[in-house]
Protein backbone atom coordinates (compact mmCIF):
# COMPACT_ATOMS: atom_id res chain seq x y z
CA UNK A 1 0.00 0.00 0.00
CA UNK A 2 1.27 3.49 -0.84
CA UNK A 3 2.25 5.31 2.36
CA UNK A 4 2.75 8.75 0.82
CA UNK A 5 0.57 11.30 -0.94
CA UNK A 6 1.11 12.48 -4.51
CA UNK A 7 1.40 16.13 -3.48
CA UNK A 8 4.13 18.21 -1.89
CA UNK A 9 1.84 18.79 1.09
CA UNK A 10 4.00 18.25 4.21
CA UNK A 11 2.29 14.93 4.89
CA UNK A 12 5.51 13.67 6.52
CA UNK A 13 4.69 16.12 9.32
CA UNK A 14 0.90 15.93 9.45
CA UNK A 15 0.18 12.40 8.23
CA UNK A 16 -1.91 11.13 5.35
CA UNK A 17 -5.30 10.73 7.03
CA UNK A 18 -7.53 12.80 9.28
CA UNK A 19 -7.20 10.22 12.04
CA UNK A 20 -3.40 10.32 11.91
CA UNK A 21 -3.37 14.12 11.88
CA UNK A 22 -5.63 14.27 14.94
CA UNK A 23 -3.32 11.88 16.79
CA UNK A 24 -0.43 14.32 16.27
CA UNK A 25 -2.26 17.45 17.49
CA UNK A 26 -2.50 19.03 20.93
CA UNK A 27 -6.00 20.31 20.05
CA UNK A 28 -5.08 23.62 21.66
CA UNK A 29 -3.92 26.86 19.99
CA UNK A 30 -3.21 25.03 16.73
CA UNK A 31 -0.19 23.23 18.19
CA UNK A 32 1.27 19.84 17.33
CA UNK A 33 2.23 17.41 20.08
CA UNK A 34 5.85 17.61 21.26
CA UNK A 35 8.09 16.16 23.93
CA UNK A 36 9.37 19.08 25.99
CA UNK A 37 13.12 19.23 26.59
CA UNK A 38 13.26 22.70 28.13
CA UNK A 39 9.87 24.29 28.78
CA UNK A 40 11.14 27.83 28.22
CA UNK A 41 12.82 26.94 24.90
CA UNK A 42 10.30 25.67 22.31
CA UNK A 43 13.11 25.61 19.73
CA UNK A 44 14.45 22.54 21.59
CA UNK A 45 11.17 20.59 21.56
CA UNK A 46 11.30 17.02 20.28
CA UNK A 47 8.75 14.87 18.47
CA UNK A 48 6.26 13.05 20.71
CA UNK A 49 7.47 9.63 21.85
CA UNK A 50 6.06 6.52 20.21
CA UNK A 51 4.34 4.57 22.98
CA UNK A 52 3.14 1.57 20.96
CA UNK A 53 5.19 -1.40 19.83
CA UNK A 54 6.25 -1.02 16.21
CA UNK A 55 8.68 -2.64 13.80
CA UNK A 56 10.08 0.81 13.06
CA UNK A 57 11.54 1.16 16.57
CA UNK A 58 14.39 -1.18 17.50
CA UNK A 59 14.49 -0.63 21.26
CA UNK A 60 10.77 -0.75 21.96
CA UNK A 61 8.08 1.77 22.99
CA UNK A 62 9.29 5.06 24.41
CA UNK A 63 12.60 5.06 22.51
CA UNK A 64 11.39 6.40 19.15
CA UNK A 65 9.26 9.27 17.92
CA UNK A 66 5.92 9.78 16.18
CA UNK A 67 5.48 11.86 13.05
CA UNK A 68 3.36 11.90 9.93
CA UNK A 69 5.78 9.49 8.24
CA UNK A 70 6.28 6.00 9.68
CA UNK A 71 9.92 6.18 8.52
CA UNK A 72 10.66 9.13 10.80
CA UNK A 73 13.04 7.06 12.93
CA UNK A 74 14.90 5.32 10.09
CA UNK A 75 17.89 7.69 10.16
CA UNK A 76 18.60 10.20 12.97
CA UNK A 77 19.21 12.86 10.30
CA UNK A 78 15.67 12.35 9.02
CA UNK A 79 14.29 12.46 12.55
CA UNK A 80 15.95 15.79 13.28
CA UNK A 81 14.63 17.38 10.07
CA UNK A 82 11.07 16.27 10.86
CA UNK A 83 11.57 17.61 14.38
CA UNK A 84 12.63 20.97 12.99
CA UNK A 85 9.45 21.25 10.92
CA UNK A 86 7.21 20.36 13.87
CA UNK A 87 8.92 23.10 15.89
CA UNK A 88 8.40 25.47 12.98
CA UNK A 89 4.70 24.61 12.80
CA UNK A 90 4.26 25.38 16.50
CA UNK A 91 6.22 28.62 16.19
CA UNK A 92 4.04 29.71 13.28
CA UNK A 93 0.85 28.67 15.08
CA UNK A 94 1.90 30.84 18.02
CA UNK A 95 2.45 33.86 15.76
CA UNK A 96 -0.86 33.33 13.94
CA UNK A 97 -2.57 33.11 17.34
CA UNK A 98 -0.97 36.42 18.36
CA UNK A 99 -2.35 38.05 15.22
CA UNK A 100 -5.77 36.47 15.72
CA UNK A 101 -6.38 35.68 19.41
CA UNK A 102 -10.07 35.11 18.63
CA UNK A 103 -9.40 32.26 16.18
CA UNK A 104 -10.25 28.70 17.17
CA UNK A 105 -7.72 25.90 17.53
CA UNK A 106 -8.87 24.48 14.20
CA UNK A 107 -8.47 27.79 12.36
CA UNK A 108 -4.99 28.35 13.77
CA UNK A 109 -3.89 24.79 13.02
CA UNK A 110 -5.09 24.87 9.42
CA UNK A 111 -3.45 28.23 8.71
CA UNK A 112 -0.16 27.17 10.31
CA UNK A 113 -0.21 23.96 8.28
CA UNK A 114 -0.91 25.96 5.13
CA UNK A 115 2.05 28.24 5.83
CA UNK A 116 4.43 25.37 6.63
CA UNK A 117 3.40 23.60 3.43
CA UNK A 118 4.07 26.81 1.49
CA UNK A 119 7.51 27.10 3.11
CA UNK A 120 8.40 23.55 2.08
CA UNK A 121 7.15 24.08 -1.48
CA UNK A 122 9.03 27.37 -1.83
CA UNK A 123 12.30 26.01 -0.42
CA UNK A 124 12.05 22.94 -2.64
CA UNK A 125 11.61 24.95 -5.85
CA UNK A 126 13.64 28.02 -4.96
CA UNK A 127 16.65 26.38 -3.28
CA UNK A 128 16.80 22.59 -3.48
CA UNK A 129 15.94 22.02 -7.15
CA UNK A 130 18.34 24.75 -8.41
CA UNK A 131 21.13 23.22 -6.29
CA UNK A 132 20.36 19.76 -7.64
CA UNK A 133 19.53 20.48 -11.29
CA UNK A 134 21.32 23.78 -11.91
CA UNK A 135 20.11 27.35 -11.52
CA UNK A 136 19.72 28.19 -15.22
CA UNK A 137 18.10 24.86 -16.04
CA UNK A 138 15.37 25.29 -13.42
CA UNK A 139 14.63 28.83 -14.62
CA UNK A 140 14.38 27.79 -18.26
CA UNK A 141 12.44 24.54 -17.83
CA UNK A 142 9.24 25.31 -15.96
CA UNK A 143 10.65 25.18 -12.44
CA UNK A 144 11.42 28.87 -11.90
CA UNK A 145 9.30 30.98 -9.57
CA UNK A 146 9.33 34.26 -11.49
CA UNK A 147 5.61 34.13 -12.23
CA UNK A 148 2.67 32.66 -10.34
CA UNK A 149 1.82 29.04 -11.04
CA UNK A 150 -1.15 28.53 -13.34
CA UNK A 151 -3.15 25.52 -12.18
CA UNK A 152 -3.70 23.04 -15.00
CA UNK A 153 -6.83 20.98 -14.40
CA UNK A 154 -5.75 18.51 -17.10
CA UNK A 155 -2.33 17.82 -15.57
CA UNK A 156 -1.76 14.58 -13.68
CA UNK A 157 -0.38 15.11 -10.14
CA UNK A 158 0.45 11.42 -9.70
CA UNK A 159 4.02 10.63 -8.68
CA UNK A 160 5.23 8.47 -11.56
CA UNK A 161 6.23 4.89 -10.91
CA UNK A 162 9.63 5.49 -12.49
CA UNK A 163 10.32 8.56 -10.35
CA UNK A 164 9.30 6.98 -7.04
CA UNK A 165 10.93 3.62 -7.71
CA UNK A 166 14.06 4.28 -9.74
CA UNK A 167 14.88 8.00 -9.64
CA UNK A 168 14.18 9.28 -6.13
CA UNK A 169 16.48 6.62 -4.59
CA UNK A 170 19.38 8.60 -6.09
CA UNK A 171 19.44 10.42 -2.75
CA UNK A 172 20.69 7.27 -1.03
CA UNK A 173 24.04 7.72 -2.79
CA UNK A 174 24.45 11.04 -0.94
CA UNK A 175 24.33 9.40 2.51
CA UNK A 176 27.57 9.06 4.47
CA UNK A 177 28.67 6.45 7.00
CA UNK A 178 28.93 8.92 9.86
CA UNK A 179 26.57 11.26 11.68
CA UNK A 180 28.67 14.26 12.66
CA UNK A 181 27.87 16.62 15.51
CA UNK A 182 29.51 20.02 15.10
CA UNK A 183 29.92 22.96 17.44
CA UNK A 184 30.97 26.58 16.93
CA UNK A 185 34.51 26.74 18.31
CA UNK A 186 35.20 30.46 18.00
CA UNK A 187 32.25 32.58 19.13
CA UNK A 188 33.61 35.76 17.57
CA UNK A 189 31.44 36.73 14.60
CA UNK A 190 34.42 38.02 12.60
CA UNK A 191 36.08 34.62 12.45
CA UNK A 192 33.81 31.79 13.60
CA UNK A 193 35.12 28.28 13.14
CA UNK A 194 33.56 24.85 13.55
CA UNK A 195 34.76 21.68 15.17
CA UNK A 196 33.41 18.14 15.26
CA UNK A 197 32.32 17.44 18.82
CA UNK A 198 31.10 13.88 18.28
CA UNK A 199 30.71 11.27 15.55
CA UNK A 200 28.12 8.49 15.55
CA UNK A 201 27.95 5.55 13.16
CA UNK A 202 24.83 5.46 11.00
CA UNK A 203 24.77 1.65 11.05
CA UNK A 204 24.48 1.74 14.86
CA UNK A 205 21.50 4.11 14.88
CA UNK A 206 18.88 2.75 12.48
CA UNK A 207 15.41 3.10 13.99
CA UNK A 208 16.82 4.18 17.35
CA UNK A 209 17.27 7.96 17.22
CA UNK A 210 16.85 8.72 20.93
CA UNK A 211 20.54 9.08 21.80
CA UNK A 212 21.37 11.22 18.77
CA UNK A 213 18.36 13.46 19.37
CA UNK A 214 19.71 14.37 22.81
CA UNK A 215 22.08 16.62 20.89
CA UNK A 216 19.83 17.60 17.99
CA UNK A 217 21.19 21.15 17.68
CA UNK A 218 24.74 20.00 17.05
CA UNK A 219 23.47 17.36 14.62
CA UNK A 220 21.69 20.09 12.63
CA UNK A 221 24.87 22.18 12.61
CA UNK A 222 26.60 19.06 11.30
CA UNK A 223 24.07 18.74 8.48
CA UNK A 224 24.78 22.36 7.53
CA UNK A 225 28.58 22.04 7.65
CA UNK A 226 29.22 18.47 6.51
CA UNK A 227 29.47 17.86 2.77
CA UNK A 228 27.12 15.37 1.19
CA UNK A 229 28.41 12.46 -0.87
CA UNK A 230 28.33 12.81 -4.66
CA UNK A 231 25.42 11.45 -6.65
CA UNK A 232 26.94 8.34 -8.21
CA UNK A 233 27.09 4.55 -7.89
CA UNK A 234 29.44 4.67 -4.89
CA UNK A 235 27.32 3.89 -1.84
CA UNK A 236 28.57 3.73 1.71
CA UNK A 237 28.89 0.44 3.56
CA UNK A 238 26.28 1.48 6.12
CA UNK A 239 23.53 1.16 3.53
CA UNK A 240 24.96 -1.61 1.32
CA UNK A 241 26.02 -4.05 4.06
CA UNK A 242 24.35 -2.89 7.27
CA UNK A 243 21.01 -1.34 6.32
CA UNK A 244 18.60 -1.66 9.28
CA UNK A 245 20.93 -4.07 11.08
CA UNK A 246 19.85 -4.62 14.69
CA UNK A 247 23.37 -4.52 16.16
CA UNK A 248 26.37 -4.28 13.80
CA UNK A 249 28.68 -5.44 16.59
CA UNK A 250 26.75 -8.71 16.87
CA UNK A 251 25.24 -9.28 13.42
CA UNK A 252 27.71 -9.40 10.54
CA UNK A 253 25.37 -7.98 7.92
CA UNK A 254 22.09 -6.19 7.24
CA UNK A 255 20.28 -5.39 4.01
CA UNK A 256 21.60 -3.73 0.86
CA UNK A 257 19.61 -0.67 -0.22
CA UNK A 258 21.00 -0.68 -3.78
CA UNK A 259 19.93 -4.28 -4.37
CA UNK A 260 16.52 -3.50 -2.90
CA UNK A 261 16.05 -0.46 -5.15
CA UNK A 262 17.14 -2.28 -8.31
CA UNK A 263 14.94 -5.28 -7.56
CA UNK A 264 11.98 -3.04 -6.70
CA UNK A 265 12.26 -1.25 -10.05
CA UNK A 266 12.24 -4.62 -11.82
CA UNK A 267 9.24 -5.79 -9.78
CA UNK A 268 7.43 -2.60 -10.83
CA UNK A 269 8.22 -3.19 -14.49
CA UNK A 270 10.23 0.00 -14.93
CA UNK A 271 11.56 0.25 -18.53
CA UNK A 272 15.30 0.28 -19.15
CA UNK A 273 17.65 3.24 -18.94
CA UNK A 274 17.88 3.55 -22.74
CA UNK A 275 14.08 3.76 -23.04
CA UNK A 276 14.07 6.78 -20.75
CA UNK A 277 16.87 8.42 -22.71
CA UNK A 278 14.59 8.22 -25.74
CA UNK A 279 11.69 9.63 -23.72
CA UNK A 280 13.87 12.59 -22.75
CA UNK A 281 14.96 13.23 -26.34
CA UNK A 282 18.58 12.37 -25.63
CA UNK A 283 20.98 10.76 -28.09
CA UNK A 284 20.40 7.06 -28.77
CA UNK A 285 23.05 4.56 -27.70
CA UNK A 286 24.00 2.62 -30.83
CA UNK A 287 27.41 1.23 -29.87
CA UNK A 288 29.96 0.92 -27.07
CA UNK A 289 31.50 4.26 -28.02
CA UNK A 290 28.18 6.04 -27.51
CA UNK A 291 27.84 4.45 -24.08
CA UNK A 292 31.40 5.39 -23.10
CA UNK A 293 30.84 9.03 -24.05
CA UNK A 294 27.91 9.52 -21.67
CA UNK A 295 29.06 7.39 -18.73
CA UNK A 296 31.70 8.18 -16.12
CA UNK A 297 35.14 6.88 -17.03
CA UNK A 298 35.55 3.12 -16.88
CA UNK A 299 31.89 2.33 -16.22
CA UNK A 300 30.80 1.40 -19.76
CA UNK A 301 32.98 -1.74 -19.88
CA UNK A 302 31.84 -2.78 -16.41
CA UNK A 303 28.19 -2.35 -17.39
CA UNK A 304 28.57 -4.55 -20.44
CA UNK A 305 30.05 -7.30 -18.27
CA UNK A 306 26.92 -7.21 -16.10
CA UNK A 307 24.30 -6.67 -18.83
CA UNK A 308 24.06 -8.49 -22.17
CA UNK A 309 23.36 -5.20 -23.93
CA UNK A 310 23.07 -1.52 -23.05
CA UNK A 311 19.33 -1.84 -23.67
CA UNK A 312 19.09 -3.97 -20.50
CA UNK A 313 20.66 -1.43 -18.14
CA UNK A 314 18.40 -0.62 -15.19
CA UNK A 315 17.20 2.98 -15.05
CA UNK A 316 18.67 3.68 -11.60
CA UNK A 317 22.06 2.22 -12.51
CA UNK A 318 22.34 4.03 -15.82
CA UNK A 319 21.14 7.36 -14.43
CA UNK A 320 23.61 7.23 -11.54
CA UNK A 321 26.55 6.44 -13.83
CA UNK A 322 25.90 9.25 -16.32
CA UNK A 323 28.35 12.13 -16.42
CA UNK A 324 26.92 15.15 -14.61
CA UNK A 325 25.84 18.10 -16.74
CA UNK A 326 26.52 21.83 -16.44
CA UNK A 327 26.21 22.96 -12.81
CA UNK A 328 23.95 20.05 -11.88
CA UNK A 329 24.60 17.27 -9.38
CA UNK A 330 23.10 14.67 -11.74
CA UNK A 331 23.25 13.53 -15.34
CA UNK A 332 20.87 14.50 -18.18
CA UNK A 333 18.44 11.56 -17.93
CA UNK A 334 17.95 11.92 -14.20
CA UNK A 335 17.63 15.69 -14.54
CA UNK A 336 14.97 15.26 -17.23
CA UNK A 337 12.88 12.86 -15.12
CA UNK A 338 13.17 14.94 -11.95
CA UNK A 339 12.09 18.02 -13.90
CA UNK A 340 9.13 16.21 -15.45
CA UNK A 341 7.88 15.12 -12.04
CA UNK A 342 8.28 18.46 -10.31
CA UNK A 343 6.66 20.42 -13.13
CA UNK A 344 3.54 18.26 -12.78
CA UNK A 345 3.69 18.35 -8.98
CA UNK A 346 3.46 22.12 -9.25
CA UNK A 347 0.95 22.79 -12.02
CA UNK A 348 -1.41 19.93 -11.07
CA UNK A 349 -1.86 21.16 -7.49
CA UNK A 350 -4.67 23.71 -7.21
CA UNK A 351 -3.47 24.54 -3.68
CA UNK A 352 0.18 25.09 -4.65
CA UNK A 353 1.35 28.08 -2.66
CA UNK A 354 1.70 30.60 -5.51
CA UNK A 355 -1.49 29.70 -7.39
CA UNK A 356 -3.68 32.86 -7.45
CA UNK A 357 -6.13 32.91 -4.56
CA UNK A 358 -4.21 30.60 -2.22
CA UNK A 359 -2.46 33.53 -0.49
CA UNK A 360 -2.86 37.29 -0.81
CA UNK A 361 -0.19 39.19 -2.72
CA UNK A 362 1.26 40.53 0.55
CA UNK A 363 1.32 37.10 2.16
CA UNK A 364 2.97 35.55 -0.90
CA UNK A 365 5.58 38.30 -0.96
CA UNK A 366 6.59 37.32 2.57
CA UNK A 367 6.58 33.59 1.84
CA UNK A 368 8.90 34.12 -1.13
CA UNK A 369 11.47 35.67 1.22
CA UNK A 370 11.64 32.50 3.31
CA UNK A 371 14.77 30.36 3.09
CA UNK A 372 15.83 27.12 4.70
CA UNK A 373 18.42 29.17 6.57
CA UNK A 374 15.63 31.20 8.20
CA UNK A 375 13.81 28.04 9.26
CA UNK A 376 17.03 26.65 10.73
CA UNK A 377 17.59 29.91 12.62
CA UNK A 378 14.10 29.78 14.13
CA UNK A 379 13.64 26.06 14.72
CA UNK A 380 17.06 24.45 14.50
CA UNK A 381 17.46 23.87 18.20
CA UNK A 382 18.42 27.18 19.78
CA UNK A 383 22.19 27.06 19.18
CA UNK A 384 22.25 28.39 15.63
CA UNK A 385 22.88 32.13 15.69
CA UNK A 386 24.67 32.40 12.36
CA UNK A 387 24.34 30.44 9.16
CA UNK A 388 25.11 30.61 5.40
CA UNK A 389 22.51 32.46 3.35
CA UNK A 390 22.24 29.35 1.17
CA UNK A 391 21.85 26.33 3.42
CA UNK A 392 22.29 23.84 0.58
CA UNK A 393 25.73 25.22 -0.31
CA UNK A 394 28.96 24.49 1.50
CA UNK A 395 31.43 27.39 1.14
CA UNK A 396 35.13 26.57 1.26
CA UNK A 397 35.75 29.25 3.90
CA UNK A 398 32.78 29.06 6.20
CA UNK A 399 33.46 32.05 8.45
CA UNK A 400 33.35 34.51 5.57
CA UNK A 401 29.93 33.34 4.40
CA UNK A 402 28.02 33.19 7.69
CA UNK A 403 25.23 35.65 8.43
CA UNK A 404 23.63 36.52 11.75
CA UNK A 405 20.19 35.05 12.32
CA UNK A 406 19.01 38.07 14.30
CA UNK A 407 19.86 40.72 11.71
CA UNK A 408 21.09 39.34 8.37
CA UNK A 409 18.69 36.51 7.51
CA UNK A 410 15.28 37.97 6.49
CA UNK A 411 12.56 37.27 9.04
CA UNK A 412 8.98 36.33 8.28
CA UNK A 413 6.32 39.02 8.78
CA UNK A 414 3.00 37.72 10.13
CA UNK A 415 1.09 41.01 9.95
CA UNK A 416 -0.46 39.89 6.66
CA UNK A 417 -2.32 37.17 8.56
CA UNK A 418 -4.37 39.52 10.71
CA UNK A 419 -8.05 38.76 10.11
CA UNK A 420 -9.59 42.14 9.27
CA UNK A 421 -13.04 40.62 8.93
CA UNK A 422 -13.12 40.20 12.71
CA UNK A 423 -11.03 43.18 13.78
CA UNK A 424 -13.54 44.58 16.27
CA UNK A 425 -13.29 41.66 18.66
CA UNK A 426 -14.21 42.61 22.25
CA UNK A 427 -15.23 46.02 20.91
CA UNK A 428 -11.61 47.06 20.27
CA UNK A 429 -10.54 48.32 16.88
CA UNK A 430 -7.39 46.32 16.12
CA UNK A 431 -7.19 47.08 12.40
CA UNK A 432 -3.68 47.27 10.95
CA UNK A 433 -2.46 49.00 7.87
Amino acid sequence: MNQATHYLDASMIYGTSEQQTLSLRQMSSGQLLVEKKFYHLPSTDLLPLETTDTNFCQNGPGTCYRAGDIRANAYPQLTVVYTMWVREHNRIALEVHKENPFWSDEEIFREAKKIVTAFIQHITYNEWLPALLGVNYTKENGLGLGQRTVYDVTADPTVSNSFATAILPFANSMIGDNISFWTILDERYQNPTFEISEVAKLKENYNKPLKCMEDSSHMIIGLIVQATQKVDMLFTESITNYLYVMDPNYYSFGMDIVSLDIQRSRDHGIPSYTQFRKYCGLKDILNVQDLSEIMVEGSADKLLKLYKTWNDIDLLVGALLEKHVDDAMVGPTMRCLIREQFVRTRIADRYFYDVPGVFTDYQLENIKRVTLSRVLCDSGGGLIDRIPLQAFSRPAEYGKFLRRCDSEIPKFNFSGWFDKTRDNFFGINNSKN
